[in-house]
Formats: C-alpha cells, sequence, structure tokens
C-alpha cells in the first residue's frame, strides 16, 4: 500500500496470460484503516478456487444536497439553509465532524456567530440534517451564490480525513420602482379639450424592471395604456402621454405600473394625479349668446303697454257720450 496525503492507494490488475490460462482484471479502491474493512470477492486463473481478500475503504462523509426554507433568498434578508449528510461507511462510524462554512468576500454569512458546525459522531451509513441561519448581503447583484463546505472527522482508530462540497444559493433583488415629477399641462379644461400627462418611472433597485406596462384610468377619461419595455437598475424612463376627457365631473387620473424582474414576478406601483373636467366650451359660449331683456327695456314697454290702454279707453268713452247726446 501507498500512503497519499491522508490517503491509502493500493491498485491490482492482473492482466495476460499464464501458461495459457486466461486471467481478468481485478479491481483498483481506496483503503484507509483496518476498523473500516470492506469484504470484496477477487477471480483468480480458471481451474483454481476463488480466492478473498479483505479492502479497507475509506470512510466518507457527503453533502447530498440542501435545502432552502421559504421560497427566496433576498438580498438583505436572513434565511434557513439545511444541510444534507451522509456517512457512505458501511462499517465504520464517523466521530469529531467539523464542518466550516465560506464564500468570496463575505457575500453569504452565518448570523449565530460562528462559521463552524460540531457534530459529535454519525453511525454507518446514517443520514444527518444541518441547520444553519445565515444572511445574504444587502448589495449582491441578482444571481447563484457559492457556498463552500469544508469538512474534518475522524473513524474509530481516530484516523484524520477531510473533505469539501459546494452549494448554491440563488439570491434575490427585491424590484423596487418609484414615480416622481408628475405634471400636467392642464389640471382642468373642459370635456372637449386634451392635456398632456408626463412623469419618470424610476428604477430604484438593484435589479432590472422587464415588461414595464403604465395603465391609465378613471371615470372622466378613455382608458389609454404606454409601454415603457426594460429600465437597467438606476435608470429612469420617461413617459409623457395626452389625455382626453370623455366626461365631466371631477376625479383623479389613476397611474398603475406593472413590472418583472429577473425571475419573471410580477409586481405593481400604483399613483394618481387629480384633474377637473368642465363642460364644452361652446355650449358655456350658447347659453352665455343667449339674448336677456334688460329692466330698462321691460319698463319702456309697460309704459307703452299703459299709454296704449288708456288710449284705447279714451276713444271708447268719447263715442259713448256722442251715442247720448
Amino acid at each position: 500500500m501507498k500512503k497519499v496525503g491522508i490517503v491509502l492507494v493500493s491498485t491490482v490488475f492482473l492482466v495476460g496470460s499464464v501458461l495459457g490460462q486466461k486471467q481478468v482484471m481485478s479491481m483498483s479502491d481506496v483503503y484507509a484503516s483496518s476498523t473500516d474493512a470492506e469484504v470484496v470477492t477477487t477471480y483468480v486463473p480458471e481451474g483454481s478456487a476463488k480466492k478473498t481478500v479483505s479492502y479497507y475503504a475509506t470512510p466518507r462523509l457527503v453533502v447530498t444536497g440542501r435545502d432552502i426554507k421559504g421560497k427566496d433568498v433576498k438580498a438583505g434578508d436572513e434565511f434557513e439553509m439545511v444541510l444534507h449528510l451522509k456517512n457512505e461507511s458501511t462499517s465504520t462510524k464517523l466521530r469529531n465532524i467539523s464542518i466550516k462554512l465560506s464564500n468570496e468576500e463575505n457575500q453569504i454569512i452565518t448570523t449565530s456567530g460562528s462559521d463552524s458546525i460540531y457534530i459529535d459522531s454519525m453511525d454507518k451509513e446514517e443520514e444527518c440534517d444541518v441547520t444553519v441561519k445565515m444572511k445574504a448581503r444587502e448589495d449582491l447583484e441578482q444571481k447563484n451564490y457559492t457556498v463552500n463546505v469544508e469538512y474534518n472527522y475522524e473513524d474509530n482508530s481516530k484516523n484524520s480525513f477531510e473533505g469539501s462540497a459546494a452549494v448554491t444559493v440563488p439570491v434575490l433583488q427585491e424590484a423596487r420602482l418609484g414615480i416622481s415629477e408628475v405634471k400636467l399641462t392642464k389640471t382642468e379644461l373642459s370635456v372637449d379639450g386634451k392635456t398632456s400627462l408626463s412623469f419618470k418611472l424610476n428604477n430604484m433597485g438593484l435589479d432590472t424592471l422587464r415588461n414595464v406596462t403604465v395603465e391609465f384610468s378613471g371615470d372622466t377619461i378613455q382608458e389609454i395604456s404606454y409601454y415603457a419595455g426594460t429600465i437597467e437598475s438606476g435608470a429612469s424612463s420617461t413617459v409623457d402621454m395626452t389625455i382626453t376627457p370623455d366626461k365631466v365631473g371631477i376625479d383623479d387620473i389613476d397611474i398603475k405600473v406593472t413590472f418583472e424582474d429577473a425571475s419573471g414576478n410580477e409586481s405593481t406601483y400604483k399613483d394618481s394625479v387629480a384633474l377637473v373636467v368642465n363642460e364644452a366650451e361652446d355650449e358655456v359660449a350658447e347659453v352665455e349668446d343667449t339674448p336677456a331683456v334688460s329692466p330698462a327695456v321691460l319698463g319702456g314697454s309697460a309704459v307703452a303697454i299703459i299709454a296704449l290702454i288708456a288710449l284705447v279707453a279714451g276713444i271708447v268713452k268719447k263715442v259713448s257720450q256722442k251715442k247720448y247726446e
């Protein structure tokens, strides 16, 4: 046997022909302490009896996977990660297991105050789950991050072994959008008029916003929509729309913005702006143009009517007097 670092290696090949008899290749394996014996049958030349040889396989601790409690890991949030471990040895109990977690630039750290985990022992072929509380740095870009898992352990004879694995943690950035510089060229207009509504859509997060769509609605206006597309992190997009009212009244213009993050999750942002819609100007003008009778005219007409009545009365009187003469 040959020791390489902390691993003992022994390789046996039986290839070729001896005295015209066929032979087959035996096997290659890794060995460690005699406390972890694995019995393997090796075939020898035809006509001979089978022999058995004891191989001593290295006790292996492996990380079989990981789970993250909760749906997503968002940048800046704490979360719990469950590591699934297994002692793959069929005969050796592992002892004094020490596990250390690490990653580049402390992108994801443990929140317990220590990045090491200690397990007293794991029986042969035993599986074990370890829960670790962690936190993703707030300024992380949305992508998968690697957490390195390094571990040391001993077998029954206190021989030391080590191993490593890597697990991925997908980190999401919270999509954040805001509206600023909302302007109406006219806050009050007639039902047959038009006004321009403009504002800025601001990406306030570290994630790119996709499929950004703006919808305008209200009791006094026609519903319209505007597609802004993609807005990169820290960037803005200007919206400038013509609003045409179709009903008289005092009401808010509702602004609804929908957008998606990198994972396709949809979010909504809402805002509003007040608008006053009056009667059409031509209708108001018709009412104003209707001729009105002034008091002076009314007064003059009354005098004329009284005079006419008096005149008629006088004529009737004279006719009556002549009749009786």
